[in-house]
């Protein structure tokens, strides 16, 4: 049987609430974090996360860390992150027909540079950081809503046709 060194961390939580004033939820949200990293008063939560690992090698004197990285790498579901979410895209015929998501929240684009037929300054059209235009569809299952909460889909996590 092998001898491996393993390091084992689990995150502490600590908060601390603070009010700004900002034009837009981006701008609120960075500085509430810079505010909140300046401030004194944060406050245990009195909870821990569960127990993951950091960093792995081969031995019982060896040095799990490399390079600021582990040793070896650590499967997916003994990070702290978890596995992470799978997305799975069918495309037939060159369109999107389906797209499911297992294991967690993600952002999906899917870019279509197949746009012939289509008028080159189209509206609909994005344009990259080529400058090829395509057309975009945002299957996404992590976006919080624009508007008021809606109901929740039934299967928040597949989707047959792409969001409007």
């Amino acid at each position: 049987m092998k001898r491996w060194t393993v390091q084992c961390t689990y995150a502490a939580y600590s908060a601390n609430t603070v009010v700004v004033e900002a034009d837009t939820l981006d701008q609120a949200c960075e500085r509430a974090i810079a505010k909140a990293n300046d401030d004194p008063c944060w406050k245990s939560l009195d909870d821990c996360g569960p127990t993951f690992v950091d960093a792995i090698a081969e031995g019982d004197a060896a040095d799990p860390w490399t390079d600021f990285r582990s040793s070896l790498p650590v499967p997916g579901r003994y990070c702290e992150r978890g596995t992470p979410p799978l997305v799975t895209v069918t495309v037939s015929g060159g369109v999107v027909q389906h797209v499911t998501i297992d294991g967690g929240m993600v952002r999906v684009q899917v870019r279509d540079y197949d746009t012939d037929g289509v008028a080159p300054n189209d509206p609909d059209l994005e344009t990259d950081e080529t400058g090829a235009r395509y057309a975009l569809a945002d299957w996404s299952n992590d976006l919080p809503p624009d508007g008021p909460a809606e109901a929740a889909p039934e299967n928040p996590r597949e989707f047959t046709q792409a969001p409007e």
